[in-house]
């Protein structure tokens, strides 16, 4: 077990408001089954003493002891390299849709060394538009019915026993650590703020916003990797401060112009 635990320890549980006691405490139960032991929750409702938490949570109180609460989902997954969010939507801006099965196969691969979250949304409405840009991959459980309704520890255990069965295959290599979220939100800033600075006609949060994330999403790129782009962004911002025309509306005191990359 002490070969899994190195895996599993750096696998963290996010439930974004949940509103069911109960569910709480059946997901801590289906985590302990699994090897599981971080939960974050986001604004949930309260559960620590109440009594059906306790009773479908039986024995598994140490993880809702050592559970951490959080204002928003950016809080919650702010250290972390991978986000899997757990969907039974498809839509515009869920993409990268994957099986339990595939997720576990990824997740192994980085787990060794690197902070990894797997997000569950609202028991009635699960996570929104803006929440499922914070995801590398989206999970879908298949069932047989076209509208498919899993309780949420119901899921929890899906997934869950996908990566921990995992864990029997043989060892993969190593993969470079990737970058954390806080690194990725920084890039998407700079890049932002560049675009602006070009006077780029899109609406925050638009189109080209959303994408953009999704893009970088999709990546595994390094803190090195992201302090190239990171340099790459502030250079054509210092050019443009410095060489402005007449109609340039930057910002004279941008905090992002260029500095010692050893700093970032």
């Amino acid at each position: 077990m002490a070969k899994k635990s190195k895996y599993l320890d750096n696998i963290y549980v996010v439930l974004v408001e949940p509103k069911n006691p109960g569910n709480i405490g059946s997901t801590v139960r289906a985590m302990k089954n699994m090897g599981i032991t971080h939960l974050r929750l986001v604004s949930p409702i309260e559960y620590r003493d109440v009594i059906e938490q306790k009773k479908m949570g039986y024995r598994a109180q140490e993880i809702i002891a050592s559970s951490e609460e959080f204002e928003t989902l950016d809080q919650a997954l702010s250290e972390m390299s991978l986000v899997f969010v757990a969907t039974s939507k498809k839509g515009k801006w869920k993409k990268d849709i994957i099986y339990p099965e595939k997720a576990g196969e990824i997740i192994m691969e980085h787990s060794i060394n690197e902070k990894i979250a797997v997000v569950f949304g609202r028991e009635d409405s699960g996570v929104t538009i803006d929440e499922s840009q914070a995801a590398n991959y989206c999970i879908t459980v298949p069932t047989a019915v076209s509208y498919p309704s899993l309780n949420l520890s119901q899921a929890v255990l899906l997934i869950l026993y996908e990566i921990y069965r995992k864990l029997d295959a043989p060892p993969l290599p190593v993969l470079p650590k990737r970058a954390e979220k806080t690194s990725y939100e920084r890039l998407y800033d700079n890049i932002w703020r560049l675009m602006k600075g070009i006077l780029i006609r899109e609406p925050e949060k638009g189109l080209f916003h959303r994408s953009l994330k999704r893009a970088l999403n999709r990546t595994n790129w390094t803190n090195a990797d992201i302090a190239v782009f990171d340099r790459f962004c502030k250079q054509v911002r210092w050019f443009i401060q410095n060489h402005q025309r007449e109609d340039f509306e930057g910002e004279p005191d941008d905090p992002y112009l260029p500095g010692d990359m050893e700093n970032e």
